[in-house]
């Protein structure tokens, strides 16, 4: 019964930071389905609402999908689209991979190293 209480708290803490409050009822049974496959979720879903809330795709409101739609769908375990900024460097990098493809060191470096390595740069000017 303890662990119906936390899940259900942990419901209302999801559902307060929900920005579309439709349906409660219906999150409510797939918040309770869904914390059975995934304990963590409540940290799970206020980290992908974090940057979920200010993309494109939900246009201030007007797409956010319902919550029992985003639990059911498991959009907390969606992947945040690239930025403008980020879209081009993963162009300068996939560039910098076929001018360097000789060297076996270029395939041990990932994207976000390379990120990090451009953003150093820019800051050291």
């Amino acid at each position: 019964v303890l662990g119906m209480a936390d899940d259900m708290t942990g419901f209302e803490d999801f559902w307060k930071s929900y920005p579309r409050r439709v349906a409660k009822g219906d999150a409510r049974k797939a918040w309770e389905k869904a914390t059975k496959r995934e304990p963590e979720l409540l940290a799970k879903c206020l980290a992908a609402l974090a940057w979920q809330v200010v993309q494109n795709e939900w246009d201030g409101g007007k797409y956010t999908p319902h919550p029992s739609t985003y639990l059911n769908q498991e959009r907390y375990d969606d992947e945040r689209a690239l930025t403008l900024d980020e879209q081009a460097s993963f162009v300068s990098f996939k560039a910098w991979q076929a001018a360097n493809a000789h060297d076996p060191e270029t395939r041990t470096v990932s994207f976000d190293m390379f990120r990090r390595y451009q953003q150093a740069q820019r800051r050291a000017g």
